[in-house]
């Protein structure tokens, strides 16, 4: 299943689930004129903090400017408290917010290396300078200014530096949205200026709803399955809905339900499949599918089998599987799984020889026992 990027980004995502405590906050600072011009929004990877962040700065760019709030009768203007962040559809200023085109925003995040021509693996000091130049200028359209920063955690050691001069002397009328996915990386003092909205993983449910109204032709046991692949992360779901998920978690349940035994031809098969020019995106989602499967089996062993199936059988077969080797094993395997892939993206290894070590790294724990 195919999607148009564009299309899945928060900007353009008009609803949000599941999150209605931290509109409330962020509503209720609003009404009362206590808005703080920093927020820290974090949580897991595609639980929706970008979305909330975007809703917050569509709500904010729409606001009537002063001078179009209009008076009353006795010349003092009539505070209207606002009961919804919801913007209409029909909102010319939504319309340029979504296009790109309105000049009190700006967003900040990983850019491309000129030099190299490719995408950073931080954000860098130069990037923080644009947001700095654009709080020091007036208002292009006499209302509030909102920089969100996607993610705060990536920048480097300057830029979180740069950065921290512009929240100890904010702008008025102005707002920084600061999405984190790892805030305990931030500098203290960054973070000790920020009000914070922690973001819980959805229920299962709620997941499963966002995913029915983006793709109504999944069954329910694709929806349930990809809901629980997701971990209670909608953006995760939708991710691995467009990228076809269930059907790789499959590929590679299939090989490693029979361990210690492990199929080498289906090992090299799914390694020639996601080794393929034009499947950068699948490689990615298999990492990170891979790795997930090994912190499910650390958390078996650590919880003593607690797990759900996300295909039917599978909470057996991963029982079994986790008596092939110790808690502290497991442990061992899933952070040296992870740091192969973090070299391998760093330096540009072999992608088909990174998967077939994967696996054959997996099988030679497991048979030893």
């Amino acid at each position: 299943m195919t999607e148009d990027v564009e299309n899945n980004h928060p900007c353009f995502t008009r609803g949000l689930t599941g999150h209605e405590h931290a509109e409330r906050q962020f509503l209720d600072a609003f009404n009362a004129d206590r808005l703080h011009h920093a927020w820290l929004i974090s949580g897991p990877k595609g639980i929706g903090k970008a979305t909330l962040a975007w809703k917050f700065a569509k709500f904010l760019l729409t606001q009537p400017s002063s001078e179009d709030e209009g008076e009353s009768l006795f010349g003092d203007v009539l505070p209207t408290e606002v009961v919804s962040l919801t913007v209409s559809p029909e909102n010319n200023d939504l319309q340029r917010i979504e296009s790109g085109g309105h000049g009190g925003l700006i967003t900040i995040e990983r850019t491309i290396n000129d030099k190299t021509g490719k995408l950073r693996s931080d954000i860098v000091i130069d990037d923080i300078r644009r947001l700095i130049r654009f709080f020091e200028q007036t208002s292009a359209e006499g209302g509030w200014r909102v920089a969100i920063i996607d993610a705060v955690d990536e920048m480097n050691t300057n830029a979180s530096n740069a950065l921290l001069k512009v929240l100890e002397e904010p702008p008025s009328k102005s707002i920084i949205l600061l999405i984190a996915h790892s805030p305990g990386k931030l500098l203290p003092t960054i973070r000790s200026r920020c009000r914070a909205l922690k973001l819980k993983n959805l229920h299962e449910d709620s997941v499963k709803a966002v995913l029915a109204g983006k793709y109504p032709a999944l069954s329910n046991e694709e929806l349930l399955a990809t809901a629980r692949l997701a971990n209670g992360a909608p953006g995760r779901a939708i991710e691995l809905a467009s990228l076809g998920g269930i059907n790789l978690y499959t590929k590679i349940y299939t090989i490693l339900e029979t361990l210690p035994r492990l199929n080498r031809p289906q090992v090299h098969a799914l390694a020639e499949q996601l080794a393929a020019l034009k499947a950068d995106a699948e490689y990615r989602l298999f990492i990170q599918l891979f790795l997930g499967w090994l912190e499910r089996m650390v958390r078996i062993r650590v919880h003593d089998g607690d797990t759900t199936d996300i295909i039917p059988g599978e909470k057996t077969q991963m029982a079994r599987i986790s008596t092939l080797a110790g808690v502290d094993q497991w442990l061992d395997l899933w952070e040296k799984m992870g740091n192969l892939a973090e070299r391998a993206n760093a330096v540009n290894l072999d992608k088909k020889q990174i998967i077939i070590s994967m696996f054959t790294t997996l099988a030679a724990v497991a048979y030893s026992q």
